[in-house]
């Protein structure tokens, strides 16, 4: 299982994490390396349409309204990744929500799957070059709030933006004016419900 929900001495609730976040948070962030992203980085990355899922938290119990809103709020905004002792950024430069859609979820401790608070989307991002998509999990980032350190806001985080795949059958550059006719909806949903 990709996600669980961690329990924290004197924490209001326990929050979801990626099993590959879990040795950062082990080693501290007084190993950990944190470049904030400069015009430099902006400049450099490659735009991309990625089809993912958004996971709120769910001891949160947000309504759904809000969920979306939280999404929302990545828009314009670097996003943070994880990766082991560091972490990568991408920009989130706009995203196309299917919120019409229940995915379902098979935790751990149901004998059932049951519909989540979760939701599918499509996003035009900015990808560093040295970012991989996984083959077979996600690859989870989340809104960097930059008047904390990173760990602090991973265990913070309103949600998580899993990212998925990437959308690799059109050669011409992506741009904010054209990248939404470019989405395959029908392949983000299924991704969004074969990934949990």
């Amino acid at each position: 299982m990709q996600y669980a929900l961690i329990t924290l001495e004197g924490a209001a609730f326990r929050p979801l994490v990626d099993a590959a976040e879990i040795y950062a948070f082990n080693q501290g962030i007084d190993e950990f390396q944190d470049a904030p992203p400069t015009d430099n980085d902006k400049q450099s990355l490659d735009m991309a349409i990625v089809y993912g899922v958004y996971k709120p938290q769910p001891d949160m119990q947000f309504p759904k309204s809000e969920i979306k809103r939280h999404l929302l709020e990545g828009v314009g905004h670097w996003l943070a990744h994880i990766h082991g002792l560091e972490t990568l950024y991408l920009l989130l430069e706009d995203i196309e929500m299917f919120d019409d859609v229940t995915l379902v979820s098979h935790c751990g401790h149901c004998p059932k799957p049951h519909a989540t608070k979760d939701i599918a989307f499509a996003a035009l991002m900015g990808v560093p070059k040295v970012f991989e998509f996984g083959k077979t999990l996600a690859k989870t980032t989340y809104l960097r709030w930059h008047d904390m350190d990173v760990l602090t806001n991973a265990l913070n985080r309103k949600g998580l933006y899993t990212l998925i795949a990437p959308e690799k059958r059109f050669s011409k550059a992506l741009t904010k004016a054209n990248w939404r006719s470019r989405i395959d909806q029908k392949r983000a949903i299924k991704y969004a419900q074969k990934w949990r």
